[in-house]
């Protein structure tokens, strides 16, 4: 959903990648493992500030790309790194809820199957339509996913463990939500998919 707002700030992001142009691209795809692997050891050491400053590493997930364009080294290879590793990252973010103990495996598991999903889907159909569709739709794409998350924890600091809605604490809520949202999502890119690859 927010995908649409990311061409118009290009130039932004086009600013803070200047000096990062000499860097290999892919090196700073790799890099952008870091803030998620630090989210993991953070919340599982309870260290919930700490694991809430990760979330701006991720800003790293888009200069890649920027540099990558910007010096004329955009490969291939390069679009399936950077692929590859965001789901390696978004693993990451949703297990650590699970392994911190702050929200139930089940609900983990069922966010990490619909999250994965979501990408698969597009994957899947813009594969079948030989590159000729982008699949960018729906309601909760990787970028709203992420905010979701990041307003989890932050309602967890502020808000004691023990308060809960109907035997679910505030974080557990939240996930409960994204479940729903990328429920949906799955539905409308599969909804979207056939419309498109039929229409080829």
């Amino acid at each position: 959903m927010l995908t649409s707002v990311k061409p118009s700030l290009s130039k932004v992001i086009n600013s803070f990648a200047k000096p990062f142009s000499k860097i290999n691209p892919n090196i700073l795809t790799l890099l952008g493992l870091v803030p998620p692997i630090f989210f993991v050891i953070f919340m599982m050491t309870n260290n919930y500030v700490l694991a809430l400053f990760m979330f701006p590493g991720l800003f790293l997930d888009t200069l890649d790309g920027a540099v990558a364009r910007m010096t004329g080294k955009t490969s291939a290879f390069g679009g399936f790194l950077d692929s590859s590793l965001d789901r390696v990252s978004d693993a990451l973010f949703i297990c650590a809820f699970g392994l911190s103990g702050m929200v139930r495996y089940e609900i983990v598991i069922t966010v990490m199957f619909l999250s994965l999903f979501i990408s698969y889907i597009r994957s899947r159909a813009e594969l079948a339509a030989k590159g000729t569709i982008v699949l960018a739709v729906g309601i909760v794409e990787r970028t709203e996913r992420l905010i979701l998350l990041f307003i989890a924890l932050v309602l967890f600091v502020i808000f004691p463990k023990d308060t809960n809605l109907g035997g679910y604490n505030v974080a557990e809520m939240i996930f409960l939500l994204l479940s729903v949202l990328s429920l949906i999502t799955v539905l409308q890119r599969i909804v979207a998919a056939r419309t498109r690859l039929m229409n080829i």
